[in-house]
């Protein structure tokens, strides 16, 4: 069974929040716990840069910066943001500045504090650097200040709802100003102030050692972590099974009924979440015929994702049409995905294309590669011939990106579980070439100044949801769930944090079980 998403919206954003750090709440005890262990974990992909402004692929890389760098607020596992480098936050009357509290004491692993100026001249630069990866998820602040070294005060251009969202992510880690200042080599040796510390990285995976000097013990409860990359699930769930590792991330693929046997074998755990997580086929819409609304809608109408869920996603990949998935707010059950080629095929005649050839990136990954062959066939019904080109995961945005090719077929992904941060970098951001109309620009504007959990702010991402369906710019597919299968000794899988937001879990909330306890 696939678990549901757990997302609190009951955030009252003009208030005072003030509050000690709410750590995320672990089964084990502190005596049960193996602080001498090293967790290895076995990820799909591997490293590539860690300086989080100039991240090529923004989510793969987030599970290798996690360990390193802190954020003001952090995300928790139910969608709650709690406090991390700031104590607490108090939002203006009118919604337009926000006021930290920083925590005293912290320290990047070079030894200098985390204070106000080094947290403005970080975010500073993850918004104005020219060659800044996330700078357009931060154009809703104006400004930052540092009050004093443990005050800093955020002024945004416009009434944002989702700023606190945006800050718990790469976009909102802060770096040593040190670093900065003095040219150090952040993509390969990083400066933060996480719970762990970077010790060696290269194609063969990520080493971390624990930082004693974190501020929240139960952060950081392994003395070493590894992160391995295995690009292949079969291989990655063998490593497992021979004792290579302890964790493992696997999409649905074939290696999904090797997985169940394992979990119905009692050596094994699995914790699955349907999160905002899909494999849409992304568009290129400045490239022609992509540019007309008309055979966007007929591409959508051509896929039959019953079938792809059931025959490549073992029926647990449930078919989608929307940016939003279930638990999300926005998500509209009305708008259900049609198979429709005749009125397909209409719609293409109505806008004078003929057959025509998409280049399509398709990430080398499964299930990735086997979804793109069938999209292949499916859209031969309609003239339409995807030329698949194979493309490796850390290169196949940078690519599509470069503006050349009709579309790409990879991961959506979020940097947290709210609906403002999946419109901003599904929609707003290079992986949609063709930017978005000024009427959905205008709606997305004014859904971010609903209040959290009101019933405007619901309607207001169900029109844009809407309006995402009613005109195309990605292929919707199905919403696959992320699985976690771990040997019975981890704790912590069902409480990590961005398994719920993208392809990425947290290591911060696993620990391990000492031998009998």
């Amino acid at each position: 069974m696939i678990a549901g998403n757990r997302y609190l919206t009951s955030f009252g954003f003009a208030t005072v929040i003030a509050a000690g750090f709410a750590g995320a709440a672990h089964a084990q005890t502190a005596a049960s716990v193996d602080r001498s262990a090293t967790l290895r974990y076995l990820y799909p992909v591997p490293p590539a840069a860690y300086d989080p402004p100039f991240a090529k692929n923004q989510f793969q890389e987030l599970a290798f910066t996690l360990p390193v760098y802190d954020t003001l607020v952090q995300l928790d596992y139910t969608g709650k943001i709690n406090p991390g480098l700031a104590t607490s936050w108090e939002v203006s009357d009118d919604k337009k500045t926000v006021t930290f509290k920083l925590r005293p004491g912290v320290k990047f692993s070079d030894g200098t504090d985390v204070d106000a100026a080094a947290v403005v001249k970080s975010l500073t630069r993850t918004k104005t650097h020219p060659e800044s990866k996330l700078a357009g998820q931060l154009k809703s602040f104006e400004s930052f200040e540092a009050k004093d070294p443990l005050t800093v005060v955020m002024r945004l251009n416009v009434a944002d709802v989702n700023v606190l969202y945006t800050l718990t992510s790469n976009t909102g880690m802060i770096v040593s100003s040190k670093a900065i200042d003095g040219g150090v080599n952040l993509a390969e040796m990083p400066v933060g102030s996480g719970p762990y510390k970077l010790v060696s990285s290269g194609p063969q995976g990520a080493n971390y050692e624990r930082n004693d000097n974190y501020f929240n013990k139960e952060q950081n409860q392994f003395a070493k972590v590894s992160i391995t990359p295995i690009l292949d699930s079969n291989a990655r769930v063998n490593a497992m099974l021979t004792g290579q590792g302890d964790v493992g991330l696997f999409l649905l693929d074939q290696a999904f009924p090797q997985i169940k046997q394992m979990v119905a074998s009692g050596k094994f755990q699995m914790h699955s979440v349907i999160q905002p997580n899909n494999s849409p086929l992304w568009l290129n819409t400045k490239i022609k015929p992509l540019d007309n609304p008309k055979v966007r809608q007929a591409l959508s109408l051509a896929i039959d994702r019953d079938l792809i869920s059931q025959g490549l996603q073992f029926g647990e990949c449930k078919p989608a049409a929307q940016p939003f998935p279930p638990g999300i707010v926005g998500y509209d059950e009305t708008l259900v995905p049609r198979k429709d080629v005749a009125r397909a095929k209409q719609l293409l005649q109505e806008a004078g294309v003929g057959p025509f050839t998409i280049d399509a990136l398709v990430n080398v990954a499964e299930p990735y590669a086997s979804i793109g062959t069938a999209l292949k066939d499916q859209l031969q019904a309609i003239g339409v011939t995807l030329n698949v080109i194979p493309a490796p995961v850390a290169g196949i945005r940078p690519q599509f990106r470069a503006g050349n090719h009709g579309a790409m077929l990879q991961a959506l992904s979020a940097p947290s579980p709210d609906p403002a941060s999946l419109i901003d970098v599904v929609f707003l951001t290079p992986d949609n070439p063709g930017g978005v109309t000024p009427e959905f620009e205008k709606a997305v504007a004014e859904a971010k100044t609903k209040p959290l959990g009101s019933p405007e702010r619901e309607a207001a991402y169900k029109a844009i949801s809407k309006m995402a369906y009613d005109d195309p710019r990605q292929i919707y597919v199905c919403w696959s769930p992320a699985v976690l299968v771990a040997r019975k000794e981890i704790t912590g899988l069902d409480k990590t944090a961005y398994i719920n937001a993208v392809t990425i879990p947290d290591v911060r909330s696993y620990g391990f079980v000492k031998a009998g306890n």
